[in-house]
């Protein structure tokens, strides 16, 4: 008897580990990585895809200040500044730094980076400003998609 309890115990245990799903890290990683790529590059572009499906609330943190943003809001806020000027140049100084939780359900990313925005000052003159940025932002899996749900930026 007491053998027959040993290989239940056994077999049960590496059944429920065999069915335990795997998270595959670094390429979870990968599609952070790939997300932040992207949006540097709508702001290069200056186009922002607006997803209509997304009704999230996603917080802010700059300027020592705590916002709550609907993702239109946070779409429209950032129109506001490219229509200002054009990001001509975005570079990474450090990172990104990822970090996916074990169960691939939420992550954190930091990235300092420079960036370069040309304008056109109240004369008519084209100028550019020169910029540095530490940003954390804080991602969630929703229906098998990362998306951001916090942001702290420093300037």
């Amino acid at each position: 008897m007491r053998i027959f309890i040993i290989v239940f115990f056994l077999s049960s245990t590496m059944f429920l580990t065999g069915c335990e799903k795997r998270i595959d890290i670094e390429a979870e990683k990968a599609a952070i990585s790939k997300i932040m790529a992207e949006a540097d590059q709508e702001l290069l572009d200056g186009v922002l895809k607006k997803d209509t499906t997304d009704t999230s609330v996603s917080i802010n943190i700059m300027e020592g200040k705590l916002t709550r943003l609907t993702a239109e809001e946070a779409i429209e806020r950032n129109q506001t500044l490219l229509d200002r000027g054009k990001y001509v140049k975005i570079e990474n100084l450090e990172g990104p730094i990822i970090n996916v939780s074990p169960d691939g359900q939420m992550a954190w990313a930091a990235v300092k980076t420079k960036f370069t925005i040309a304008y056109t000052d109240s004369l008519g003159m084209e100028k550019e400003w020169e910029g540095v940025e530490a940003r954390l932002e804080v991602y969630e899996k929703e229906n098998n998609k990362w998306r951001s749900v916090a942001t702290a930026q420093t300037y």
